[in-house]
Parts: structure tokens; C-alpha cells; sequence
């Protein structure tokens, strides 16, 4: 059984864990599919980096995540090393369309992200994401 692809970006893990939103919960919730979570290393290299500049409750919340991610990795968290652009944005994107493509029937991918600029790029083709709304649940936007 194929498993959908959920591409987490930073903005998104943050936000969830600085509202206290459960990510797998509210996942499991809106899409109701077999999923395996992927982080791209972009997405882990912009926490590393944020760590080490934020201070008080964003570091916090950084430390967790982190936490959160290594701690399920090999189990639904899935850390993957592609750098196919210059910008986390501009990964995700080429990622998306690269998987996408590869097998159209049983490559299903959704994105989340609270990013203006790349949800209008990944709707304008076609690409499902998840956004937080109201800073305590998730909503998905397009069709699985």
C-alpha cells in the first residue's frame, strides 16, 4: 500500500509546536490516509540554524521540535537529503514535481505550509497543502 507523502516546511512545524497543535494527531484527522511524514534536510538545516539564533520560548519550541522529529524518525518521520534549488521553498517545490511525476497513480503528496507566497505557487499547480487555522487546528486545502 502507497503511503502519501506529507512535506512539512519550517514555518509550519514551528507554528504548530508554538500553539501547541498535536501534528500527527491533526494529520491523521484531515487526511485520513496511510501517510509517512517527510522533512527535507533544507527544512532541518533552518532549525539547526534557528536554534542557535533565537533565545527564550521560539528556541524552546525549536528544541522540541527537534526533539519531536528525531525521536520518530524510522517510525513516520522521514529525514530526506534533496537539493535540487537554492531556497527551502524552491526544494520543496522541485521535490513536489520531481515525486509527483514519478508514478502520477500511487504518488500522492501533500504539503503544509503557512507560507503565502508557496501556497499560492503549489495551488497554482495543484498540489494539495495543509494550513493551520486559528492557530489550533489544521485544514486541507485542495483534493487528495
Amino acid at each position: 500500500m502507497t503511503k502519501t507523502k506529507v512535506i512539512l516546511d519550517t514555518n509550519f512545524l514551528i507554528y504548530s509546536i508554538k500553539h501547541n497543535i498535536n501534528i500527527d494527531y491533526e494529520l491523521q484527522r484531515i487526511l485520513n490516509v496511510n501517510y509517512e511524514i517527510i522533512i527535507l534536510k533544507c527544512v532541518l538545516d533552518e532549525l539547526e540554524k534557528l536554534k542557535h539564533t533565537l533565545k527564550g520560548k521560539d528556541k524552546l519550541s525549536i528544541n522540541i521540535l527537534l526533539s519531536i522529529i528525531n525521536k520518530n524518525i524510522n517510525n513516520n518521520y522521514n529525514i530526506v537529503d534533496y537539493s535540487n534549488g537554492k531556497y527551502a521553498d524552491e526544494i520543496i517545490i522541485n521535490y513536489t514535481l520531481e515525486n509527483k511525476n514519478k508514478n502520477k497513480e500511487n504518488n500522492k503528496i501533500v504539503i503544509c505550509t503557512n507560507d503565502k507566497a508557496l501556497k499560492n505557487k503549489l495551488g497554482n499547480l495543484g498540489i494539495p497543502i495543509v494550513v493551520v487555522k486559528q492557530k489550533n487546528y489544521y485544514e486541507l486545502l485542495g483534493k487528495l
